[in-house]
């Protein structure tokens, strides 16, 4: 790699690392208790404007530890996992706490998410 190239790199890495700073900062201004009630109120489906991009956000896998499902039993139990951090490790159980709909599992995901959005740097 030339200094030149390098140099560009850098550059680029400094752009992303403001960009991703602002977004999360002017994320943080749209998580409102009202925000929140609507996603528990209905996480799938159609949103407000302010919910899409929250949540368009957590979609890209931004933020860490990555979150998902675990369905115990089908369409009736989940439990949330961790996401493993490298390739080859299993997924890890976050706690013992079982969900009884898919719903109220979604709805603890997005509030773990927000919850690292409101606490992470910048």
């Amino acid at each position: 790699m030339t200094a030149e190239t390098a140099a560009h790199h850098d550059r680029d890495r400094v752009y992303r690392a403001r960009f991703e700073s602002r977004l999360r900062a002017h994320l943080r201004t749209l998580i409102t208790p009202a925000l929140i009630e609507e996603h528990r109120a209905s996480p799938l489906g159609q949103h407000s404007d302010d919910l899409e991009r929250v949540l368009n956000y957590f979609r890209r896998g931004s933020l860490k530890p990555g979150y998902a499902l675990h369905e115990l039993e089908a369409d009736r139990t989940y439990r949330i996992v961790v996401a493993p951090g490298r390739d080859g490790e299993l997924p890890r159980n976050l706690d013992g706490t079982v969900y009884e709909s898919r719903n109220e599992a979604l709805h603890a995901v997005f509030l773990r998410r927000v919850d690292a959005l409101m606490t992470s740097d910048s």
